[in-house]
């Protein structure tokens, strides 16, 4: 009796062994086949909108074309992803020529950026431009209509033109440097707007605009003419210390409550004609190069 049923058992075993292997080869196929499968679509399969995405930013930061329109057409197709493409933008203008963003790139990512912050057809509402320090050529915002705005130390290069965009939060140009002339006629801020310590190498704008929170225009320095002719500021507006190299004009502006000047100083033509300030007005230590037109 013991003389087979020792083979037998060995064979058992030896059976059941081969079974397990067997089984365990074919579960890791299945989970390679698996892996490769998610890593490796099939021949003319959509790729995943992950994998798309980042080979959209990753085409778009090594500055190629294809890369910048992806990511435009990302945007059209999933509307949650708006504010992260419009901050891929945002980022490659914040960096320096050492990252090989050329005048002509910058105006490219520029252009498709400013295609869809103004209303139309491929309008994408609630967006936030927050590129502090950022490098702009010839940056043209008008019409436009935003929600923040933070080009804190933003650097202008050429012309910058907001005249008639709608700013719905907080505005912020402090520090930022305008090479040329900056428009922002009509230009409404719905919150409040700083151009604190920025400087104006050339004309600077505000004619006709509306602030309804404060305007902060404190240790600005502009070398050209600065027109707030017809502006309206329902909060305090602060222009102390700052030195206009032109002529001042602020012919009809109405500051619903304090508009201080202390130790402003105008160095050419100053018109302040029929202009209102509903609460008090501190001109203390202002100096004046030329006459004041009241």
């Amino acid at each position: 009796m013991s003389s087979w049923l020792g083979p037998l058992a060995v064979a058992l075993v030896i059976v059941w062994i081969g079974v397990r292997h067997a089984r365990a080869s074919r579960s890791e196929t299945l989970l390679d086949e698996h892996a490769r499968r998610r890593v490796e679509p099939r021949a003319g399969a959509a790729p995943a909108p992950l994998s798309v995405w980042r080979e959209a930013n990753r085409m778009f930061r090594a500055g190629e074309e294809e890369g910048l329109l992806l990511l435009a057409e990302i945007g059209r197709q999933v509307p949650r992803r708006r504010q992260a493409v419009v901050t891929a933008w945002l980022a490659a203008l914040r960096g320096g020529v050492s990252r090989g963003l050329d005048a002509p790139w910058r105006t490219a990512v520029q252009r498709e950026l400013v295609s869809h912050l103004r209303p139309g057809a491929d309008f994408w509402p609630g967006m936030d431009v927050v590129a502090p320090g950022a490098i702009l050529v010839d940056l043209d915002l008008s019409g436009c209509r935003v929600n923040q705005v933070d080009l804190m130390g933003a650097v202008f290069v050429g012309d910058a033109r907001f005249e008639a965009m709608t700013v719905t939060g907080d505005a912020n140009f402090a520090g930022a440097r305008f090479l040329r002339h900056a428009v922002f006629s009509e230009a409404l801020f719905a919150r409040s707007v700083s151009f604190g310590l920025a400087v104006f190498a050339g004309n600077v704008s505000l004619r006709s605009a509306q602030v309804a929170d404060q305007l902060v225009f404190a240790r600005a320095k502009v070398s050209g003419r600065a027109d707030l002719r017809r502006a309206e500021v329902s909060g305090r507006a602060d222009f102390r210390h700052v030195r206009f190299g032109g002529r001042a004009l602020f012919g009809e502006v109405v500051f619903h409550q304090d508009a201080w000047f202390r130790h402003a100083w105008f160095r050419g033509r100053t018109d302040v004609g029929s202009a209102l300030i509903g609460e008090a007005a501190e001109f203390g230590s202002a100096r004046f190069g030329r006459r004041v037109m009241q």
